[in-house]
This record gives structure tokens, C-alpha cells and sequence, in this order.
């Protein structure tokens, strides 16, 4: 009878334990038993089930001061942090998406991860939006050692407020790129999403400077710029100024090659009407095929920025299949 006593008790108690389990931890629980899709599924039509709060934060890598915003879904003990990385001259805010009533391409990624407890650190790498520099310093090596030091930022810094060994990284376009070569260097990216990534650079970056200005560029004397117009196909986006360095690292960094070296999780969201890097979705294909490792790859039918110049549907699928990826793959 004293032990059948015993056990009744123990099995209160064991009972109470998980039935006293918070719901986010329940929650993550199932979807690490739930394939993506099904999680996609779950998340894409619902009910934000957080709100959020953000804040500037700040960090030094190289002499230089960068800024970035940290965003976090409230009620959420040390959530995961994804790390977000902006494409090709672009801040951690860019442009607004018509419809959303004046938000902005990074900050709707923040809210609805965020809403889906999933917190994001969004970065201004050097000679970008607020922080130090000039964007002719701007290389992709510069970017890479930019995306690693936020890693050591999240792991030494912000671990009071996130979970600082559950971390992510989205890169759109050249963070995409970023993205690739950062997790072959830095062990602790625990999970990647790559959004229009270019698969070969040469060839993406000849399509917006085109093939001269990239010849231009290499024949620079090392610390020269040179002043060259934007064109996606026919239309001219204005000018930029990039240095020596910029032009060497499309035929120094290969992001292919990179995560042949990254074995971790991986979603490559592709958008086939692309056509700065294209074709698609041959080029996310290359990433997937040299990656050895837990991978997906999501084709929408949207062009490189998601039809974002039009609304934000498409841009938002883009946004929750990465989201699903990341509760998913992250801790």
C-alpha cells in the first residue's frame, strides 16, 4: 500500500509537469514532429499569436559601428533569432510594399516572424542605412565578415532576451549569397533560408551592371571607384558607386561552393519569373544539389523581389514558407 501510494503521487507529479508546460513549448514540440508543409500550412491564414516589440542595438566589427534592429515576439521566453541580411544596395528597411499601408520590405519580415515567435535581427551591414562607412568599401567579404560578427553580436550580447543557440539566417539576394558563405565559417548558424539567391554572381551582377562595367570595375587601380547604372532588363533604377574589391569578389566568393561546407538545414525560395538570377528554378537547384544536408526548395510564382512592387501575397508566402522553415529547423 506505501508504494502504491508512492506511485499515485509520482504520477501526479509527472502529469502536473506536463500538463503545466507552456503553450509555446507544446507548440514547438508538434512542429518538430510536423513536416513543413504542414506547417506552412498551419501558420499562412492564422491569427498572429503574438505581438511584438522592437529595439536599436548595436555592434562593432572591424573599427566599424553597425546598426541593426532587434524585433521579438512579447510573451515568449529566449525565443530563436533569425538574422536577416539585405540585398544588393539595399538597407534594413528598403522600400515600401504597396497595399501594406506604407511597411517596409524588412520590417513585414520581422512582424510576421515575430508573430509567429520567431524573433530577427535585422543588420546594416558597414556603408549601409545607419551604420559607419561608405558603400564603396563594400565587398562581398566585407558583407560576410559583417553577417559572422552579428552571429558573435547574438551569442555574447542578446542572450538575456533571445535564445543565443537557436540561430538562423535569411539573406534575400545578395544576402543570399552572404548567407551561404557565412554558414560554411560560423558553426553556430544553426539553420539558413536563402531568398533569390545568386547561384553564380558573374553572370547575376553582369545582368544589373552589365558585362563592360564588371570589365570597368576589375581594371580600377586598388582603392579606385567607378560610377555605373543599374538596369533590371530594359529599366534603369538609377546609379551606384562601388569600389575595386566588389568587382574581385564576384569571381572570389562562390555561394555553390560554399555550402558544399554547410551541413545544416536549408530552404532556398526561388521566384520563377526572375530575371536577375536566372533562370529559376535552375539556380536555386544548384544550391540544392551541392548542399548535403536537411534542404528544401519552394518555387513561387513570383520575380526576384516576390512581385513586391505590387503587393505583398506573393512576397508574404516567401515570408512563411521561411518562417515554417525556421520553426522547423531552430530550436
Amino acid at each position: 500500500m506505501f508504494f502504491k501510494k508512492i506511485w499515485i503521487i509520482v504520477s501526479l507529479t509527472i502529469v502536473f509537469v506536463f500538463s503545466s508546460g507552456s503553450v509555446e513549448g507544446q507548440k514547438g514540440y508538434a512542429y518538430k514532429h510536423t513536416d513543413v508543409e504542414s506547417i506552412y500550412d498551419s501558420i499562412r491564414n492564422a491569427a498572429p499569436e503574438y505581438e511584438w516589440e522592437e529595439q536599436v542595438v548595436t555592434f562593432r566589427n572591424e573599427g566599424m559601428n553597425l546598426v541593426c534592429t532587434l524585433v521579438t515576439p512579447k510573451g515568449v521566453h529566449k525565443p530563436p533569432v533569425v538574422i536577416t541580411l539585405n540585398g544588393f544596395a539595399e538597407d534594413r528597411f528598403y522600400k515600401e510594399i504597396p497595399g501594406t499601408g506604407g511597411e517596409h520590405f524588412y520590417p513585414r519580415i520581422s512582424r510576421l516572424m515575430a508573430e509567429h515567435g520567431i524573433a530577427t535581427l535585422r543588420v546594416d551591414y558597414r556603408g549601409t542605412g545607419e551604420s559607419d562607412g561608405y558603400y564603396t568599401m563594400t565587398t562581398f567579404s566585407t558583407q560576410i565578415s559583417d553577417a559572422v560578427a552579428a552571429v558573435g553580436f547574438v551569442r555574447s550580447k542578446l542572450g538575456h532576451t533571445v535564445d543565443a543557440n537557436s540561430i538562423g539566417m535569411l539573406g534575400f539576394s545578395q544576402g543570399g549569397l552572404v548567407t551561404a558563405a557565412a554558414a560554411s565559417m560560423e558553426r553556430h548558424i544553426d539553420s539558413i533560408a536563402l531568398l533569390s539567391a545568386p547561384a553564380s554572381p558573374p553572370i547575376a551582377y553582369a545582368g544589373l551592371l552589365s558585362a563592360e562595367g564588371i570589365k570597368q570595375g576589375l581594371a580600377l587601380p586598388d582603392g579606385g571607384t567607378i560610377t555605373l547604372p543599374i538596369y533590371v532588363g530594359d529599366v534603369y533604377l538609377g546609379d551606384i558607386e562601388l569600389g575595386k574589391g566588389f568587382f574581385q569578389d564576384l569571381f572570389n566568393v562562390d555561394p555553390v561552393a560554399a555550402v558544399c561546407t554547410y551541413k545544416g538545414p536549408m530552404m532556398y525560395v526561388a521566384g520563377k519569373k526572375d530575371i536577375i538570377v536566372w533562370p529559376q528554378p535552375s539556380a536555386g537547384q544548384a544550391f540544392i544539389n551541392y548542399h548535403d544536408g536537411l534542404e528544401k526548395l519552394v518555387v513561387l510564382n513570383g520575380d526576384h523581389e516576390f512581385d513586391s512592387d505590387y503587393g505583398y501575397e506573393i512576397f508574404d508566402d516567401a515570408v512563411f514558407w521561411a518562417s515554417a522553415w525556421f520553426i522547423k529547423t531552430l530550436k
